[in-house]
């Protein structure tokens, strides 16, 4: 049985390769304006979807719980 932080890891690496191909198709960046994020739009989406799935349903409680369990895989 495959660990928490491979199943993690593994996810991220799936989205990433899933935006990328679908980013592919534009000509013009997501965003144009503005500071530059510190999370990729990748890691957003690992940490609500894996987030969703343990059942926590706010933003900022995703975020503490990465921020809390989960810092060496999403350090910024």
């Amino acid at each position: 049985m495959p660990s928490l932080v491979n199943y993690i890891i593994y996810t991220f690496i799936k989205i990433d390769d899933s935006l990328n191909k679908i980013l592919e198709e534009y000509d013009r960046p997501l965003r144009a304006r503005g500071f530059k994020p510190k999370l990729s739009d990748s890691e957003v989406i690992t940490m609500e979807l894996i987030g969703e799935l343990f059942g926590i349903d706010s933003t900022v409680g995703i975020w503490r719980y990465f921020n809390k369990h989960w810092t060496h895989l999403f350090p910024n």
